[in-house]
């Protein structure tokens, strides 16, 4: 699965305390995501570490203290507190090693540390895609410098695109807010694609601890590797409040929507009432000591001890009846049911044969050396082996069964007491809690993990809201939709500073004419184009002829009376490019099959008038 940008950012903001340089996100970048991968994400956390002299020059000498505050500060903008501080210096988490950190703070990180984080890839990721060549370190970490939680971090981060406080950046407010809506859908997107396959498998985690466990209620599965996030952590978070939310009835013992920490404070007192029924018992009873032994050690293995799915032992036995049925099997068959000492049924009742000879093997007085005998004559008949185990799994419950209730009707209440009574009933208590506990800690590992990533996400989509709220009452104006990417819809309003641009900030095949005012209008298509201002246009034959291969350019013509921008929606690898031929006659005009986006920029006479930097279309008088 590919690793996205805003992974690698976080290294940076984490180690570094900077955005990513465009050349250095994008080198690891095409290392991660190379057929097949050159590298992985955990090996460049350990190469930043380990061998960028940047980070060496930035962490020599530090202590682990020090260098846990370090990062701290760059990934959450505060000093870890006292309690964390030592947990990750001297105590638990001591031991995680310096490239781990990062990914143990993120995980372990609260909703408002969680959105500090988010809140700082996005402005990096904005920030790096801008600068391009334009890049200075020292901007990358002021940039980021005074991000916190809040909406307001961000937008004021984003403004320095605009205020001229970045070296060779100026882009229209607009487009900065622009940049981030985009880079935040883009990182909801991919953070979506990336952790729905981890959410699934917790999900079947919490469905095998609901098989193994007598306290979680049994989850079903429900989706496939095919399901999108949304549906994978509705099903999730559904089933987790389900599992936590079980309520004890009967004989069934769930967690009653009780912490760990609560179901241990019980477990607690709960013992401590076993002790004192025990004392009393011992008032009473002088072999108390031995029966109660012998009771728990019973229980334990009644506990131990599972009863057979009696689907599966019906299966079992078809199986079985379909061997028995086959006259190739007859001796096999009648050699088994002798040695087990079963008369065939009479009339013929194959499976009332079957169901004997299951009784048989389960019953309690049938001796190992009759079972290992029948055994041995079904070698190799894998029609007898699911019978046959389920047979033995019944006859341990059988036994077990048997043994605990011979030992609770040994601990007897004596002489009119009812000590054996308050024991047994403390005794229960006792063992369900214990359950309990262990069941709720193992659900709490499962949640923690589906918190890391849920709280990750919430920051996410958080940022994403802002991030488009923030575009509300801007003087952005779309030339498409997100419906028909392909058709131009543009408008603008005259003297108003409209900043034009292409729904989810990539170039389509739309074309049209804008209204260009000049001083006032701009054009945003995107990062990583390049001004071609050395190739040519040939009316005669519809061609641009001088464009580069392996880069995305934008071209400024004059095609008639016209000024046009045409602007490649992907590179097209060749220097020679056919425009369009429409109705036998070769010019720039309007076609859906020619991969750029070709823009008549109406009030424009000359290209003299038009500038490109920083992903934007401008013009003067």
């Amino acid at each position: 699965m590919a690793t996205t940008s805003a992974q690698v950012q976080q290294l940076y903001v984490a180690y570094l305390g900077r955005a990513a340089d465009k050349g250095g996100l994008d080198y690891w970048l095409g290392q991660l995501n190379a057929e097949p991968a050159q590298i992985t994400l955990d090996q460049i956390r350990t190469n930043f570490v380990n061998e960028q002299p940047e980070y060496a020059a930035a962490y020599a000498g530090l202590s682990r203290v020090d260098t846990v505050t370090k990062i701290y500060n760059n990934l959450f903008g505060r000093a870890p507190d006292a309690g964390g501080l030592t947990y990750w210096t001297t105590g638990g988490g001591a031991t995680v090693a310096l490239d781990q950190l990062l990914v143990a703070f993120v995980n372990g990180a609260s909703a408002t540390d969680a959105q500090v984080v988010t809140n700082k890839v996005l402005v990096s990721e904005v920030y790096t895609s801008t600068a391009g060549a334009n890049y200075a370190a020292a901007d990358a970490k002021a940039i980021i410098s005074g991000v916190n939680d809040t909406t307001q971090s961000v937008t004021d981060a984003v403004a320095k695109l605009s205020d001229g406080s970045l070296s060779g950046i100026a882009v229209p407010a607009s487009v900065g807010l622009l940049k981030a809506s985009v880079a935040a859908d883009a990182a909801v997107s991919a953070y979506e694609t990336t952790k729905a396959a981890d959410l699934l498998a917790i999900e079947k985690q919490l469905a095998t601890l609901s098989t193994t466990s007598a306290v979680i209620k049994d989850q079903t599965v429900t989706s496939t590797a095919n399901s999108t996030y949304s549906d994978v952590n509705t099903e999730l978070k559904a089933d987790l409040a389900d599992a936590r939310a079980q309520a004890s009835a009967g004989n069934v013992v769930g967690l009653d929507g009780k912490s760990t920490l609560t179901l241990t404070g019980e477990a607690t007192v709960k013992a401590a009432a076993l002790t004192a029924a025990a004392d009393t018992l011992r008032l009473s009873d002088d072999k108390s000591v031995e029966k109660t032994g012998a009771y728990d050690t019973a229980a334990k293995a009644l506990a131990a001890a599972k009863e057979p799915n009696a689907a599966d032992v019906t299966q079992a036995k078809a199986t079985l009846v379909a061997y028995a049925n086959n006259p190739a099997n007859a001796t096999v068959w009648d050699t088994a049911l002798s040695d087990a000492g079963v008369t065939k049924a009479s009339p013929a009742d194959v499976a009332a044969d079957v169901d004997s000879l299951y009784t048989v093997l389960t019953t309690l007085g049938t001796s190992t050396t009759l079972i290992n005998k029948v055994t041995a004559d079904f070698a190799g008949v894998t029609a007898f082996t699911s019978f046959g185990s389920l047979a033995a799994q019944e006859l341990t419950f059988v036994k077990a069964t048997d043994a605990f209730n011979k030992a609770d009707t040994a601990l007897a209440n004596q002489n009119g007491s009812t000590a054996a009574s308050d024991w047994k009933a403390a005794y229960a208590a006792d063992a369900s809690v214990k359950l309990q506990v262990e069941a709720s800690k193992a659900l709490d590992a499962i949640e923690a993990s589906y918190k890391a990533i849920d709280t990750a996400h919430t920051a996410l989509t958080t940022a994403q809201t802002a991030a488009a709220d923030k575009l509300a009452g801007t003087s952005l104006v779309a030339l498409n939709t997100k419906a028909a990417p392909d058709t131009f819809v543009a408008g603008g309003t005259a003297d108003k500073a409209d900043v034009f641009y292409f729904t989810g900030g990539k170039v389509t095949t739309a074309d049209g004419a804008l209204t260009f005012e000049t001083a006032k209008d701009s054009l945003y298509i995107g990062d990583g184009y390049t001004l071609n201002t050395t190739a040519k246009f040939d009316a005669a034959t519809g061609t641009i002829t001088g464009g580069q291969n392996g880069v995305k350019e934008v071209f400024f013509f004059k095609d008639g009376s016209n000024i046009k921008a045409v602007i490649e929606a992907a590179d097209l690898g060749s220097s020679t490019f056919q425009a369009t031929v429409a109705n036998g006659t070769s010019n720039l005009d309007a076609s859906a099959s020619d991969q750029v986006s070709i823009i008549t920029l109406t009030g424009i006479t000359s290209v003299d008038q038009l500038s490109f930097a920083n992903g934007v279309i401008t013009a003067h008088a």
